[in-house]
């Protein structure tokens, strides 16, 4: 760790670009926002209630949690509906007779709806602030690569206009005029990787001129695998404590993370020391 760093930044695998950082790809849900807070638990409980009443469940509830949180945190960040579609397998193997993935997504999204619909409404009514749901500092790093002159691009595994619109109760639409993404009608037909591969084209750069944040296996891996530099988020959505969530650092540094950060403390400080990589 270098001189003035802060010792919750990790950096497990060394990286320097030869060429300036230009663009940034940034996740959603746990990676800037917290309006989805506690998704997992959300999802694995709706899960677990199913799986418990089937025949070939003989996993005590503890295990079985267990059980479902890996396959849920290993696709993190594809669209929720290959989550649903493993839900699917899973009841199947159990001995059950699975409905249509898209059944459980529904039901997935009206038990999370809950929360995210109170969460909006004190936005909303002024009784907390949208920092109050997003990671910390996540606003002032968009800020300081922004005024650094780095293209910013959010692609997320939620639905597109959910995305679309939960940035805009978070007063962080602006930082992504126009390049706003995430699965749209055809859920399968949109991937993280294609949104990275479709900016470098376009942009005509190299992927060492890229950075991608985000809290999720599947992002990790592709910025990765592009040769970007690629921030780990491993942010504890329940408690904003600026500790990393352990299954989370564990998981984004198997999938190749160069630097883990539990959140966005020190953004400045942070932005100045990521675009000096080069």
């Amino acid at each position: 760790m270098a001189r003035g760093e802060r010792s919750s930044w990790e950096w497990h695998r060394p990286w320097i670009s030869s060429t300036r950082l230009r663009c940034a790809v940034f996740d959603f849900d746990g990676t800037l926002s917290l309006i989805r807070g506690g998704w997992t638990e959300v999802m694995v409980t709706m899960m677990v209630d199913h799986l418990l009443t089937l025949p070939n469940s003989t996993d005590g509830e503890p295990v079985l949690r267990e059980i479902v949180r890996h396959y849920v945190l290993g696709l993190n960040g594809k669209p929720t509906i290959y989550q649903m579609q493993r839900f699917a397998e899973e009841i199947a193997n159990r001995g059950g007779v699975p409905g249509i993935p898209e059944e459980y997504h529904r039901e997935y999204l009206q038990r999370l709806g809950v929360r995210i619909d109170e969460r909006k409404a004190r936005i909303r009514a002024g009784e907390s602030t949208p920092d109050e749901v997003m990671v910390p500092g996540a606003r002032a790093f968009l800020t300081a690569l922004a005024d650094a002159g780095v293209e910013l691009t959010l692609a997320s595994g939620t639905e597109l206009d959910f995305v679309r619109e939960e940035a805009r109760v978070l007063q962080i639409d602006h930082f992504f005029e126009g390049r706003i993404f995430g699965p749209g009608a055809d859920p399968h037909a949109f991937s993280k990787r294609q949104v990275m591969q479709d900016l470098l084209s376009r942009h005509r750069i190299d992927g060492n001129a890229l950075i991608g944040v985000g809290d999720g296996v599947v992002e990790t891996q592709n910025m990765s695998e592009l040769g970007g530099l690629t921030i780990g988020v491993a942010s504890d959505e329940q408690h904003r404590a600026g500790e990393c969530e352990p299954w989370k650092r564990e998981r984004l540094i198997e999938s190749g993370a160069n630097l883990i950060i539990p959140d966005y403390h020190d953004a400045a400080e942070l932005a100045e020391r990521i675009l000096a990589k080069r």
